[in-house]
């Protein structure tokens, strides 16, 4: 049994917040089911429970409040149909921090079991993605330098478990953060496996953004403990070279563009599209088009612009800060600048540079992603924005 699981913490409770944070990175049904499940048992088991820094907790949680409020305006703002059928995404900025709010003096045990849940639940999705390879590959006879081709790569390499790379990255990124810098119930050999494992995904993934984040963390963590560990590095940075090496001389043109040349990040039509969503932000500068339109909106512009897979495929604005400014105009913009600037503003004064880098990486990837326009973004962010805010229960005003 695995050293952070304590018999006489497990409960009902735990096991739903680990199992909601391991199925976070795969099968988005069976995530929505559990995160479900405990958001009901929460409130039906604690509903009755009368605890005295409940409303404190709230307060500490008005920044995920904000964001729901948003998408509550935006689902009223210029709609033919009844609204709440564009909230079903949002409900978590609602719904997550009043469940645990309510668990009350237990969300401290709630914190180990929903990190390591996300870390195991990576692992078990990249397993479950390479299973998948070696299986198409043999069934399909193909030769092994099929592997580093395309067919094998980004959403191909992710699709078998229902996740995104670049959000499966971001928890990889975020995974091994925790595991390099705060985790110590895990033992080292299980570590140096996970973070080969994280290395070799974070190739197959070729999410640009994550990759490089991932990167840094560990470059990071090689500088500040090269001497401490200086054989064990030798080892682990001779097999990310070999593997880097392999995906290098050996990976399809596909890979190699994406990874290895500037070229594919230059001529990525998404910087392009953001001016579509600018375009509607100056028609629409106060409140935005509203959820009902955006979609519509982008897809006739796209049209005709000639971006034809964009309109296919309903792209939205691929960068979070201009996907607020087109659905909830200057107010969802300043709203979400204000919200990120005050947890960063949170990290830095209490030291927490755990939960700094979690809102740093965030806001990257956030700037070739729409991260909370879609269900993971949305569960990934609330969960630890509201595991990290739960320490600091003194309200918006006073944080000492």
């Amino acid at each position: 049994m695995p050293k952070f699981i304590n018999k006489e913490e497990l409960s009902a409770i735990t096991i739903l917040v680990f199992f909601t944070t391991f199925t976070l990175p795969m099968y988005m049904g069976i995530n929505n089911l559990l995160l479900g499940l405990f958001v009901g048992v929460s409130i039906i088991k604690n509903l009755r429970n009368n605890y005295r820094d409940f409303q404190s907790s709230l307060r500490v949680y008005i920044p995920l409040f904000l964001f729901f409020i948003l998408a509550l305006i935006a689902s009223v703002n210029n709609t033919d149909h009844f609204f709440i059928k564009h909230l079903e995404k949002y409900w978590s900025f609602l719904l997550l921090p009043i469940a645990f709010a309510l668990n009350g003096s237990d969300i401290k045990k709630l914190f180990k079991y929903a990190f390591n849940g996300l870390v195991y639940g990576c692992a078990i999705t990249l397993l479950i993605c390479y299973s998948n390879i070696f299986y198409e590959m043999v069934t399909n006879s193909e030769p092994l330098s099929y592997f580093l081709r395309w067919r094998h790569l980004s959403h191909d390499f992710t699709s078998i478990a229902d996740t995104h790379p670049a959000y499966l990255g971001l928890f990889i990124c975020f995974s091994t953060y925790y595991l390099l810098f705060q985790e110590t119930g895990i033992n080292k050999g299980v570590k140096i496996s996970l973070i080969v494992l994280f290395t070799l995904g974070m190739l197959q993934l070729v999410s640009r953004m994550a990759l490089f984040i991932y990167t840094i963390t560990l470059g990071f963590y090689f500088v500040r403990n090269l001497l401490k560990y200086i054989k064990q590095f030798a080892v682990v940075g001779a097999l990310i070279s070999v593997a880097i090496a392999l995906f290098y001389f050996y990976g399809s043109d596909y890979l190699q563009n994406r990874i290895f040349s500037s070229e594919s990040v230059e001529k990525d039509g998404r910087f392009e599209r953001l001016q579509i969503s600018y375009d509607i932000f100056k028609e629409y500068p106060i409140f935005g088009v509203g959820l009902d339109k955006i979609e519509e909106e982008r897809v006739d512009r796209y049209t005709d612009y000639g971006y034809i897979v964009a309109a296919h495929h309903k792209y939205n604005a691929h960068n979070q800060f201009m996907e607020y400014l087109s659905s909830n105009g200057i107010i969802g913009g300043v709203i979400y600048i204000g919200v990120l600037l005050y947890v960063i503003g949170v990290a830095i004064k209490r030291k927490n540079y755990f939960f700094l880098f979690f809102i740093m990486s965030f806001i990257l990837a956030n700037l070739t992603e729409s991260m909370m326009v879609r269900i993971k973004g949305i569960e990934y962010f609330t969960i630890f924005s509201v595991l990290f805010l739960s320490k600091y229960k003194t309200g918006l005003i006073k944080l000492t």
